[in-house]
């Protein structure tokens, strides 16, 4: 059978489900890869054994042979195959043909990636993948594993997500930190950004090309290709975004386009710089303000009064709970006490009254503000001992203010690793001081590629460095504070004013900017105050202003596929470079159709991990495959990735799974050359840091990594659905028909 091209096209059509070495295989000493280091450093989720992959693979190849599958991709870890520059590991690497025979005893067609966002340390330390000898290091390590394991391979993914590498080089203008390692060193302006990106994509470019040249030299039957994550825009914009990215022709040019991207236009700011004030990181808050790392843990706990006959969560089945609007009492209610009424109140005074009055018959709240409230009424009221979970506290500032960020966040860590913070916390705590916490950090793995640089504002041309100078100039700092909580904040007789541990940290900051401990000024906010105190009318542009910046930056085009039409600038892709795949391989979870623009926050978002919050566009897949199809004429187009968690825009994953599939199926009714759809992901893993739960497990099959020790791998309402669709048909009068 032929395309419209003329090239032979494979058959059957192929279902299949994946897997990827960090986020499945156990990690083990001395082999670690740049996502060790940064989730340690990150206090992100450490992926620990994971799933086991690496010993439990038949146990997951037979799951997919069990589903009906007919592909299998697996990943390998780059740093165990190569632990030192130039050596490559035998044992690795005949562990992976293992991997690899299995999937062919199974019936299944093998795809393996060499690059699955993971690398090993040496070549982090020798300058990474922006490196002008990264596109040999990546060959050779391609061409040893097209020796190795060629004879059992015909489909090679060169990079994963090839654009979404960008983002451990630039940082948007709302974020606090970089999405993804390496990172490049505090303060770095667009200018040094956006040459590290154009020298990542040229890079790229290369080392896939050479790749894929090292792989054919050894197996003239391989294909290979990559898979960038495409997000859903309507065609027509996605077209508009296109042709602006094939405009830039310079650096100078992209640096305009990353100016939109990494600096906010127009930079708002409120009554205050600065609130710390009980304020618990949470995702509602990180839409509004740019947190710091965390300087202190609370715990979520319920006041009753201290005769209540309530002892257990159970108790409260129906009975009305009072929160507090806006804390995170208020936002975790409807998760920790379900089955109760939760009833908002204003501020802590009326709702502790409530509890009081026995109008409510407990209050959900931070422990250490809930404390403060039981020991102003000694013998009134009493905490239940259950702890409902953690709340991060960090210092806040106005988002994209990114140089007084990167002041507090420097103020936060010398204030906890000077022993600052120890020393307040038994003071004002009365008690031995526990670490200091880890959460939120900013770290980024610049050390290993070269010394870290100090914070310099005259470096820096962000507009935000405005804000930062007329502080100077003020010559002392504004502090928003809530003096409600014993040990952190509370009033003190003149002439200190405020006293706490929170205090302590406020004239760190002040010391750090002015060399003057009391060049601050503190403001009491209420509990409302707190986020609005940073906010000003400038607000009302921030969702435009970040849709411009998403939407019109070369970064959010689809600039892996427009480089290989030879549609980009050859200072971006090299000319020798264009046309050089195999197969045109993409990754598509979410999207928003045109009457959903207004969202479009939503989708970024939900690329850079904030799940729960994606939007769901099964029809814009058909368009994708269309286009792409269209771009590469004759040449066989995969589905490498398509998947969903738990549930998503109200839409549970095995419907997900459905609706995705009809739209492959439409597709090549309709002539366009698919030839293989594959799942993410056979089963539940460690999704790059964040911990396991119903928003970060894409697994058909689950596994409880956190609770179960023998990592059962158990079926879900996913895997019964995919096995049905893959016993349904492919229709005919496509490309792929019999």
């Amino acid at each position: 059978m032929t395309s419209p091209g003329g090239e032979i096209l494979p058959k059957p059509f192929r279902f299949g489900v994946a897997c990827a070495d960090h986020q499945c295989e156990s990690s083990i000493p001395d082999h670690d890869d740049v996502w060790d280091v940064w989730e340690r450093r990150r206090a992100l989720t450490a992926r620990g054994r994971a799933t086991d992959f690496w010993n439990r693979y038949r146990e997951d190849v037979a799951l997919a042979q069990s589903l009906g599958c007919s592909a299998f991709r697996f990943s390998i870890a780059w740093a165990r195959v190569e632990p030192e520059p130039g050596t490559f590991d035998d044992a690795a690497f005949d562990h992976y043909r293992e991997v690899a025979e299995a999937i062919r005893a199974a019936g299944m067609e093998t795809i393996v990636t060499l690059h699955h966002y993971t690398w090993p340390l040496h070549i982090e330390q020798r300058g990474g993948a922006i490196d002008d000898a990264f596109p040999e290091r990546f060959t050779a390590y391609a061409r040893e594993a097209a020796r190795r394991l060629g004879d059992l391979v015909t489909y090679w993914i060169t990079f994963n997500e090839p654009n979404q590498l960008v983002y451990g080089y630039v940082k948007p203008w709302w974020a606090r930190a970089y999405f993804l390692p390496p990172g490049l060193h505090p303060g770095a302006t667009t200018e040094e950004q956006m040459d590290s990106v154009r020298r990542l994509m040229r890079n790229l470019f290369l080392a896939h090309t050479k790749g894929r040249a090292a792989i054919a030299a050894l197996s003239p039957h391989a294909r290979v290709g990559t898979n960038p994550l495409l997000l859903g825009y309507p065609v027509w914009l996605q077209r508009i975004i296109d042709a602006r990215a094939t405009r830039v022709r310079s650096l100078q040019q992209l640096v305009r386009s990353g100016r939109r991207f990494t600096e906010r236009m127009i930079l708002e700011h409120g009554d205050v710089d600065v609130v710390i004030a009980q304020l618990a990181m949470t995702p509602q808050r990180d839409d509004a303000v740019s947190f710091s790392e965390s300087y202190f843990i609370a715990t979520l706990r319920l006041l009753v009064p201290a005769d209540s006959a309530i002892q257990t969560l159970k108790q409260l089945s129906g009975k009305p709970v009072a929160v507090v609007r806006g804390t995170t009492g208020d936002f975790a209610a409807g998760d920790v006490v379900p089955e109760a009424d939760a009833v908002a109140f204003e501020g802590f005074r009326e709702a502790v009254e409530a509890v009081s009055n026995r109008t409510v018959s407990a209050l959900l709240g931070d422990d250490v503000v809930l404390q403060g409230w039981a020991a102003s009424e000694p013998g009134r009221f009493r905490l239940l001992p259950d702890a409902l979970g953690n709340e991060a506290y960090a210092a806040a500032v106005t988002r994209g203010n990114r140089e007084l960020l990167d002041v507090v966040d420097a103020a936060v860590r010398a204030f906890k690793e000077s022993g600052g913070w120890a020393t307040s916390h038994e003071q004002h705590l009365g008690r031995p001081s526990a670490e200091p916490p880890k959460h939120g950090r900013r770290s980024t793995l610049a050390d290993l590629r070269e010394p870290v640089k100090s914070y310099d504002p005259k470096r820096s041309r962000q507009p935000s460095a405005a804000v930062l100078r007329r502080i100077m100039r003020r010559g002392y700092l504004i502090v928003g504070v809530r003096p409600e909580a014993p040990g952190l904040c509370m009033q003190a007789t003149p002439p200190e004013g405020f006293v706490g541990l929170e205090i302590d940290l406020a004239r760190r900051i002040a010391a750090n900017l002015f060399g003057d401990e009391t060049a601050v000024r503190f403001v009491p906010l209420s509990t409302g105050q707190r986020i609005d105190s940073l906010r000003s009318l400038v607000r009302v542009f921030e969702p435009l202003l970040r849709t411009y910046g998403i939407l019109f930056t070369l970064l959010s085009s689809d600039w892996w596929y427009l480089g290989m039409q030879g549609r980009l600038a050859e200072f971006l892709c090299p000319r020798e470079c264009v046309g050089a795949l195999d197969f045109v391989g993409l990754d598509y979870y979410w999207g928003l159709g045109t009457r959903r623009l207004g969202s479009v926050g939503r989708l970024f978002d939900a690329a850079t991990q904030r799940y729960s919050l994606a939007p769901v566009a099964p029809e814009l897949l058909y368009g994708i495959l269309v286009s792409h199809a269209k771009a590469f004429a004759g040449k066989e187009v995969i589905v490498v990735e398509n998947g969903c968690v738990a549930e998503a825009d109200g839409i549970t994953r095995d419907r997900y799974l459905r609706l995705h599939v009809d739209q492959v199926r439409r597709a090549i009714a309709a002539g366009i050359p698919v030839s293989m759809y594959v799942c993410w992901s056979i089963t539940s893993n460690r999704e790059w840091g964040l911990p396991l739960g119903k928003d970060s497990d894409f697994g058909l099959f689950h596994i409880d990594l956190d609770g179960d020790a023998e990592l059962r791998r158990i079926p879900t309402a996913s895997s019964e659905a995919y096995r049905d669709i893959i016993a349904g048909p492919v229709p005919s009068g496509g490309a792929w028909a019999s």
